[in-house]
């Protein structure tokens, strides 16, 4: 058995999602350790010499680690080398794809992908997408992306799609978010026909999500009893890669339904 970090809550080794407060316990969840004298003692030792060397140790890396950026994103435009060795630390960082692109001379092909996945979103969904970007670069000349976009819907409704992937072809995440926002009754806590089979368009069929729905719609006496007291923990149902949320903002409510997967294809 584990705990949640955030809430306490008491959780089985394979969940991913607290049935509680619904932290998403991929990335947030570390095993906690028992206490003992000799850990506490190890601990007192351990602070003693951070206090005494870490400071030194993180002045040097540091320096180390700017005098790289500069030398990367203040030099002429270069060709990015290929992958070598692991990843020890960042040495650049972008949050838009012209200074990406604006440093070196061979990452178009990657830039052009990019913008055909963000064509692909538009043909499933026309509007006004507000995009974001972080690509950073590591030491070994590794390259992680972190590309989020979202679109305002009807009814307060905002879609986002986020994908994650790096050039070492080691994760590859896609996750599609439908966000309910000025909630005020139980009902609306829901997808609208449309709004599923906009859901359905960027995900495929998902009979998980629509479980998850259905399963929250038989919980509404527990709803009713919780909902002043939900805060940002929220309550929900949760399996593997989906989840169905709700939260309290106030007076009013959000509700969140989320799906991850692992697209078959790579943009790099």
């Amino acid at each position: 058995m584990k705990k949640c970090p955030r809430c306490g809550h008491e959780l089985k080794d394979n969940e991913n999602f607290c049935s509680h407060c619904g932290l998403d316990l991929r990335n947030h969840y570390q095993h906690r350790r028992s206490n003992n004298k000799a850990m506490t003692y190890l601990l007192y030792v351990i602070i003693f010499f951070s206090f005494v060397t870490i400071p030194l140790l993180y002045s040097r890396a540091l320096g180390e680690m700017t005098g790289n950026r500069t030398n990367i994103q203040q030099s002429e435009k270069v060709a990015l080398p290929e992958m070598n060795g692991e990843a020890r630390s960042l040495i650049a960082s972008y949050d838009t794809l012209a200074d990406f692109q604006n440093q070196f001379t061979n990452v178009d092909g990657i830039v052009d992908n990019i913008h055909r996945f963000e064509d692909s979103l538009s043909q499933k969904q026309a509007g006004s997408w507000s995009k974001s970007y972080q690509v950073q670069i590591a030491d070994n000349y590794n390259i992680f992306f972190e590309l989020t976009y979202q679109i305002e819907l009807e009814d307060h409704t905002i879609l986002q799609v986020q994908r994650s992937f790096d050039r070492a072809h080691s994760y590859n995440d896609e996750t599609v978010t439908f966000i309910k926002n000025n909630i005020t009754t139980f009902d609306e806590l829901f997808l609208t026909t449309s709004q599923q089979q906009l859901f359905e368009t960027f995900t495929g069929q998902q009979s998980t999500t629509n479980q998850l729905m259905d399963s929250f719609k038989k919980r509404q006496d527990e709803f009713e009893k919780k909902k002043e007291a939900l805060g940002h923990y929220g309550i929900g149902n949760y399996d593997g890669q989906s989840s169905f949320v709700v939260y309290r903002q106030e007076k009013i409510y959000q509700s969140k339904l989320t799906y991850v997967h692992t697209p078959q294809e790579y943009i790099y």
